[in-house]
């Protein structure tokens, strides 16, 4: 308020230096205070400042909430079989998710790409986040080959915090003197990761080249 008064009287001096002091001048000693009011002249610089600090502490706190919630969890990615496509499923911090199903090509015809959307809550985030959490890095997860069909066994690998786990159908068993906590939350996740893919019916199926 100071520097708004500072600058109305800068204004009637100039005024008053180049039209005198009459009566005549009075209405340009009056146009500052005007211009001030409705904003044209400059008002204080730190009050404009702080405005300004203010909208960008609102629009990063939204940004912050947006990423929160719509922000990635982890990803899980199935390998393609004979019958089946290879997909990825962005799964986020809200219990929404994405499944990204690449397109196949066969003699016959071409399958295009597609995708399927779920809704916040379709997955128990808060679950697979306390696995996670628990866990740490998830290529630190034992697993080992395990007996599967040469044509229509899958992998499914976990994504978490940059590392990228190795095949979850196939954890292994540590040595008894291991970390038995988190021996069991690795099994954990692989239940979980295995219902979810269940629970969520990815329609990965190759259309038949007779149809």
């Amino acid at each position: 308020m100071r520097h708004k008064h500072t600058i109305q009287a800068e204004a009637r001096s100039q005024i008053e230096k180049k039209y005198g002091t009459g009566p005549a001048n009075v209405f340009l000693q009056s146009i500052p205070f005007v211009l001030v009011f409705v904003g044209l002249l400059p008002g204080s610089p730190a009050a404009g400042q702080q405005a300004i600090t203010a909208e960008n502490r609102k629009l990063t706190a939204t940004a912050e909430q947006e990423t929160g919630a719509k922000g990635i969890l982890a990803t899980i990615t199935q390998s393609r079989s004979t019958n089946t496509r290879g997909y990825r499923i962005l799964i986020y911090n809200d219990g929404s998710a994405r499944a990204e199903i690449p397109g196949a090509s066969s003699a016959l015809r071409t399958e295009p790409s597609r995708s399927q959307q779920f809704p916040p809550g379709a997955i128990d985030a808060k679950t697979l986040r306390g696995l996670l959490t628990e866990i740490g890095d998830v290529s630190k997860i034992p697993t080992g080959g395990c007996a599967k069909s040469a044509s229509f066994g899958t992998r499914t690998q976990i994504t978490y915090g940059s590392k990228t786990s190795g095949d979850l159908q196939c954890i292994r068993a540590q040595a008894s003197d291991g970390d038995q906590a988190s021996q069991q939350a690795c099994e954990d996740l692989g239940r979980f990761v295995k219902t979810t893919l269940g629970q969520l019916k990815i329609n990965d199926r190759l259309i038949n080249s007779n149809q």
